[in-house]
């Protein structure tokens, strides 16, 4: 059972659900491609190369600390996990007063839902890009709520507290890791080896927001493998002992 809020902004979003199917169709793309957050990663490298003076180490270094704050965001998003459990999705809840064409009630998914980890990511690199450019965060803001958050309740694939948890989570950590001390403290190093060792770094950050872009698509099956092999060659390990 669904409280009220729930029930309003599913069925206010919902509404023109399974009436187009060229409309619910395009509303699952948007959903699925990485190009939402490939936006605001432009976005940051066009700000990067914007300038190339002293007074862009600051817009630099606040780039970078957003970068870092997503990664400690997406840890503590699991510690989140764990404390607050997720209710599940609104589409195998029977929560949906129509189901959009194109989605099944049987897709399954093995992220959790709570905090959702599309919001998540949107709102640190929002954060960053308001950190620089208000203007520029207020537009990123509501792009990703258009983009990313409205698509995933109007699947049925999120409830509407699971966006605003993750958007809430990264906004707090990009916001702390913003604050002029820390910031200098995480990234004004990684701006200076920028400077220094531009060959590297830039191959580093390729693949390090690469990796955003995709939302980790290519490291987590990796990860799995890996700590599959792990797990497998431990009791054999422990038997040698």
């Amino acid at each position: 059972m669904i409280n009220w809020f729930y029930a309003s902004v599913i069925s206010l979003l919902n509404h023109a659900a399974g009436r187009s199917w060229v409309f619910d169709v395009a509303v699952g793309a948007l959903w699925a491609t990485h190009v939402t957050v490939e936006v605001l990663l432009m976005a940051y490298w066009w700000i990067w190369f914007q300038r190339d003076d002293t007074a862009a180490n600051r817009t630099r270094e606040a780039l970078v600390a957003s970068v870092i704050g997503l990664f400690v965001a997406l840890a503590l998003s699991l510690v989140v996990f764990v404390a607050f459990p997720s209710y599940g999705r609104p589409l195998h809840a029977n929560a949906l007063a129509r189901l959009p064409f194109g989605v099944s009630p049987e897709t399954t998914h093995t992220h959790p839902a709570f905090p959702s980890h599309h919001a998540l990511v949107a709102f640190v690199l929002v954060t960053g890009l308001f950190s620089v450019s208000r203007a520029m965060g207020v537009v990123g803001a509501i792009y990703a709520v258009v983009s990313i958050g409205a698509p995933s309740v109007y699947l049925g694939l999120h409830y509407p507290t699971d966006i605003l948890g993750g958007a809430l989570l990264g906004i707090a950590v990009a916001g702390v890791l913003n604050v002029s001390p820390i910031r200098r403290a995480v990234a004004a190093r990684i701006v200076d080896f920028a400077a220094r060792q531009p060959a590297t770094f830039y191959a580093v950050a390729f693949m390090v927001t690469l990796q955003i872009a995709t939302l980790f698509d290519d490291a987590f099956p990796f990860l799995r493998w890996l700590m599959g092999m792990l797990r497998a060659v431990r009791p054999q390990s422990a038997g040698i002992l």
